[in-house]
């Protein structure tokens, strides 16, 4: 009985995990895009905040997953990955924040930045993305914070 009871846990669990979305802040200032991954996130991901001066970033779209960066087979000590479930935490110089999601916004950096790329999953990916794309290219006086 408890073994199927921990076998039953161990099936349930990861598709629990899946439907639980991101949870993420970002903000974008005079210098710089700031993540802030919220509760259990920055939990997941192993930090509460990622800064990518704005002068480092190179492009942000929306890519399929299928366009994402592969993840490393070896895991960076605190990063998660469960493939098709969630990946979390830095792998391979990416930053991950990602559930079972198929459109991800990905910020990709220049080769001089911390990261390579940050990619991440907000519930209206599109909405997002024209928000950062045009702050970021105005390069405001003030911060702005989805």
């Amino acid at each position: 009985m408890a073994l199927a009871t921990v076998l039953g846990l161990m099936t349930v669990g990861p598709v629990a995990l899946m439907r639980i979305p991101t949870n993420l802040q970002l903000t974008v200032t005079d210098t710089a895009l700031v993540i802030e991954p919220q509760g259990l996130d920055s939990w997941w991901t192993g930090t509460g905040r990622v800064e990518v001066p704005v002068e480092e970033i190179a492009s942000i779209r929306i890519v399929p997953r299928s366009e994402a960066p592969a993840v490393a087979k070896r895991l960076r000590p605190g990063a998660l990955h469960i493939d098709g479930v969630i990946t979390a935490g830095v792998h391979d110089g990416t930053f991950w924040d990602v559930r079972g999601g198929d459109q991800l916004l990905m910020i990709t950096c220049r080769p001089e930045s911390r990261h390579k790329a940050l990619v991440l999953q907000f519930a209206n990916p599109f909405a997002t993305l024209t928000r950062t794309r045009t702050v970021v290219a105005h390069r405001p006086s003030r911060s702005t914070t989805f």
